[in-house]
């Protein structure tokens, strides 16, 4: 009896240790961007059936809140969430044209956050793909150890 009893106390008090942080919350934070590569340099214009130049695939900072990830890109929002392990999934969905007839094109990034604060990822759309980097910013409610103010 007194082993049951033993473990029931055991479990108890495991039960009430303190769960970890939620996955990816320790990736919160602001990334800035920091660059763009094309994958692809030109794509085809269906309805005209013309080459078309990729654009240079500028984003917005990176933002990371309780595992929840944010960026504007060129013409959208993409949305999406962050792993334990750092993978970013993100989407972006793009709202249907001539009144509806004709669907829109989404678009998604998946990647990946590094432990040193940097996080790549490849946003790949209708048309064009891009690499795309950013750096995590130092949060200013916490000094970052050896720094001098």
């Amino acid at each position: 009896m007194w082993v049951i009893g033993f473990f029931g106390l055991f479990g108890a008090a495991n039960a009430q240790t303190p769960s970890s942080p939620a996955a990816g919350t320790q990736f919160d934070g602001t990334y800035a961007f920091v660059s763009s590569t094309k994958v692809n340099e030109t794509y085809m214009q269906t309805k005209t059936a013309r080459i078309g130049q990729c654009g240079n695939g500028i984003v917005g900072p990176l933002s990371i809140v309780n595992g929840q990830a944010r960026y504007s890109g060129p013409n959208r929002d993409f949305e999406g969430t962050v792993g334990p392990q750092g993978e970013l999934v993100m989407r972006r969905h793009e709202e249907p044209v001539n009144g509806g007839e004709t669907p829109g094109r989404g678009a998604t990034t998946n990647g990946k956050i590094h432990s040193n604060g940097t996080a790549r990822a490849r946003q790949v759309g209708g048309w064009c793909s891009h690499d795309l980097t950013w750096q995590r910013e130092p949060n200013p409610a916490k000094p970052e150890p050896n720094r001098v103010r």
